[in-house]
């Protein structure tokens, strides 16, 4: 469960008749299963390339046209190749209080970036930090706002693992919570796996993405399956989150 101190702060629009994602407040992007993804020719080599759409307004692009750092794209998932596979996001996303939904299937739990930076080292998402499927590696800015996270429960391979982000002002410091979903059949199982009530990953800070995959250039690339990428800035009630989560593992699992 989050934190019940935390509600009253947290959005109270909550929609569950004909729920649908882009109703919410705070939609940032959303680069959706099985959805706008084309494997067209963009650059005029005679091979596909990879570009997958946002399917919210922002309309922004994660795209890859170099040959050698394309990511495969089977079943509506993108798959990483671990070595230096990525796609560029056509403008940057900024945050400061977040909500973020990531659903994967990593193949390997060798520092694996989901997000990262083309332009600094200093801001990225990493799952499997030091080759430990129960650990994670957060960072903003610099080294300064950098944490690290152990889970209590490993992520783990062969079906997706939906890994909920949410990091907010708690009032006198930074929180930082992860939960992990799963489906089996028609069951949704939803555990809280960390809670960081002093993080060094401070939300005042901002937080800068614009690859997937790696870390700026090629470091600690992500060898896996990336189903969905969902982005809200700010805030989400519980019920929100739970809805969300609900209806990704529906699409994706």
């Amino acid at each position: 469960m989050f934190l019940a101190s935390r509600l009253l702060k947290l959005q109270t629009k909550v929609i569950t008749s004909g729920f649908s994602i882009d109703r919410l407040d705070g939609l940032v992007t959303w680069f959706k299963f099985n959805t706008n993804i084309s494997v067209a020719d963009q650059d005029s080599d005679s091979d596909a390339d990879i570009a997958w759409t946002s399917s919210h307004t922002d309309n922004r692009v994660a795209r890859q046209t170099v040959d050698a750092e394309e990511p495969t794209t089977t079943g509506g998932y993108i798959h990483f190749d671990g070595s230096n596979d990525n796609l560029d996001i056509s403008s940057n996303i900024v945050l400061n209080e977040f909500v973020m939904f990531l659903a994967l299937d990593l193949d390997d739990f060798t520092n694996e970036t989901i997000l990262g930076n083309s332009g600094s080292a200093s801001d990225f998402l990493r799952f499997g930090f030091q080759n430990l499927p129960a650990k994670a590696r957060f960072r903003r800015t610099s080294g300064t706002y950098n944490d690290d996270f152990v889970m209590s429960e490993d992520m783990t391979s062969g079906t997706p693992n939906l890994m909920t982000i949410r990091c907010f002002d708690n009032g006198s410091g930074t929180t930082v919570q992860i939960r992990r979903a799963t489906k089996s059949g028609a069951t949704i199982t939803t555990n809280q796996v960390l809670e960081d009530t002093s993080s060094t990953f401070s939300f005042a800070q901002d937080l800068t993405i614009n690859t997937i995959g790696v870390q700026s250039t090629s470091s600690a690339a992500m060898d896996g399956k990336l189903y969905e990428l969902l982005v809200f800035s700010g805030t989400l009630s519980d019920a929100n989150i739970a809805l969300i989560e609900e209806d990704i593992l529906n699409r994706v699992a």
